[in-house]
C-alpha cells in the first residue's frame, strides 16, 4: 500500500515538474515575442517623432533629381537627417522615400555623406522595394516592417508618411532603418530581466519538487548543494537586470532629447526665416519712398 501511494506520488511530482518546465518555456517565448512588440512600437513612435521635425515646404520642394544637389532645402534636409541619425545610436540609416507614378519607389534624401559608399543620391530607385513599404503610400499608415534584406543589408524599418495638409496626399515616407542583427540582441537584452526572473521561480520550483521527492528523511545535503548556485544565479540576474534597465533609460532619454533638441532648433529657424520674410516686404516701401 505504501509502495502505490509512493508510486502515485512520483508521477505527480514528474507530472507537476514537466508542467512547471512547459509552462517555464512558453514564458520565456511569449515575453521575448511582447519584447519585440513594444520594441516596435517604441522604433515606430522614434520614426513618427523624426518626421514630425521636418518641415514639408522642404519636402514639397524636392523632385527627386539631381537638381536637389543645388537646393537650400535638399541640404538643409541632408543636415537634419544626419543630425537625428547621430542621436540615434542603434540606427544605420535614414531617409525620404518617394513614389513615381507607376509605383516605383525611390529615395529623395538620405543620412549618409556623398562620399559615402552607402550615400543614395535623389532620384536612385530602390529596387529592393516590397509590399509592405508600398503598403505605406496607400494607406497612409506607419508601420515596422522586416526584417527584410536588400543591397545594402539586412534590417527591421519603421515607415512613416509625410502627408500634405493641404490635398492629404503622401508626399514622401520617412524610413529608419536597424540592423537585424543588433535589432535581436536588443529584443535579448528586453527580454532577459523577466525572463531571469521567470527561469528563476521555475528553478526554485523543480528544485522544491526535486528535494521533495528525495526517499531520504532529509533533504539538507541536496538543498546546500544547490542554494550556492541559486544564489550566484540570483546575484548575476540582479546586477545584470540592473545594466540593462539603465542602459535602456539612458538610450531612450538620449534619443527622446536629441530629437526634441531638432524639432526645437527646425520651428525657431522657421520662425526666424518667415521674420526675415515679414521684414523685408516691410523695408520695401521705405526703400521705394524717396523722402525717407
Amino acid at each position: 500500500m505504501n509502495t502505490l501511494r509512493l508510486l502515485k506520488s512520483r508521477r505527480l511530482l514528474s507530472g507537476l515538474q514537466a508542467s512547471i518546465l512547459a509552462a517555464g518555456i512558453f514564458g520565456v517565448c511569449w515575453l521575448t515575442i511582447r519584447a519585440e512588440r513594444e520594441m516596435r512600437e517604441e522604433l515606430l513612435g522614434r520614426a513618427k517623432l523624426a518626421a514630425n521635425a521636418l518641415t514639408i515646404e522642404r519636402v514639397r520642394a524636392l523632385t527627386g533629381s539631381a537638381a536637389d544637389l543645388e537646393s537650400a532645402d535638399y541640404r538643409q534636409l541632408k543636415e537634419q537627417f544626419a543630425a537625428i541619425r547621430a542621436s540615434q545610436p542603434d540606427c544605420r540609416y535614414l531617409y525620404l522615400m518617394g513614389r513615381k507614378a507607376d509605383g516605383t519607389l525611390f529615395f529623395l534624401v538620405d543620412s549618409e555623406p556623398a562620399d559615402s559608399k552607402d550615400y543614395s543620391p535623389p532620384g536612385q530607385v530602390y529596387e529592393e522595394a516590397s509590399a509592405e513599404d508600398r503598403h505605406v503610400f496607400e494607406a497612409k499608415i506607419a508601420s515596422v516592417v522586416g526584417p527584410a534584406s536588400d543591397r545594402w543589408g539586412t534590417w527591421i524599418s519603421a515607415l512613416a508618411p509625410l502627408t500634405d495638409p493641404q490635398s492629404d496626399a503622401v508626399l514622401a515616407v520617412l524610413g529608419m532603418d536597424i540592423d537585424a542583427r543588433d535589432w535581436k540582441w536588443h529584443v535579448a537584452a528586453r527580454a532577459a530581466l523577466p525572463a531571469g526572473v521567470t527561469l528563476l521561480m521555475m528553478i526554485g520550483l523543480l528544485t522544491a519538487l526535486f528535494a521533495a521527492e528525495q526517499v531520504s528523511a532529509s533533504p539538507k545535503p541536496v538543498m546546500r548543494r544547490l542554494l550556492p548556485f541559486l544564489a550566484v544565479m540570483l546575484l548575476a540576474l540582479v546586477v545584470g537586470s540592473a545594466l540593462l534597465l539603465w542602459r535602456q533609460h539612458y538610450n531612450r532619454v538620449i534619443g527622446s532629447t536629441a530629437l526634441a533638441s531638432g524639432t526645437v532648433a527646425q520651428d525657431l529657424k522657421t520662425v526666424l526665416e518667415q521674420q526675415v520674410r515679414g521684414l523685408a516686404m516691410a523695408t520695401q516701401p521705405i526703400a521705394r519712398d524717396a523722402g525717407v
